[in-house]
């Protein structure tokens, strides 16, 4: 994959990425999309949906997910992306490492908490955005 095929695969990726952010911190107020609802209960059989995050403390922890998760993104769009095209082997290998700890961290926290599935949807993005991070070919100029 070429370096500017590689960083536009991460920008949509990421911009993609900070949709399904805001859904999660919208979770905090609501669900008017119903998208979080229909994600709940996928990843969690048997759930309530929406109605099982009805706490504050719930809501709050959909807020701060949602918040974490489109700054990660926006790194991702706007610090990463840029270094996979200029060939800047510093900021692609510090990604990569952002991206494993992200993965193990909330995969195993999904795991322990009774969430096996989300560990599995982690495994799709987790492929997805390391994707053009591993296969993209080096420039002729890359900085280090």
């Amino acid at each position: 994959m070429s370096p500017k095929a590689a960083a536009n695969f991460m920008r949509f990726l990421a911009i993609a990425s900070l949709l399904s952010a805001l859904v999660f911190a919208l979770g905090a107020i609501g669900d008017p999309t119903g998208i979080l609802n229909q994600f709940l209960t996928i990843i969690i059989p048997g759930s309530e949906g929406v109605g099982g995050i009805a706490t504050p403390e719930a809501k709050v922890g959909f807020a701060i997910a949602g918040g974490l998760f489109a700054g990660f993104m926006m790194m991702l769009l706007l610090i990463t992306a840029p270094a996979i095209e200029e060939g800047n082997a510093a900021i692609k290998r510090a990604s990569i490492y952002a991206l494993l700890a992200w993965f193990v961290i909330d995969s195993s926290a999904s795991i322990a908490g009774g969430v096996p599935l989300n560990a599995l949807s982690n495994s799709v993005l987790l492929i997805l955005y390391l994707l053009p991070l591993v296969w993209v070919k080096a420039p002729e100029t890359a900085s280090v």
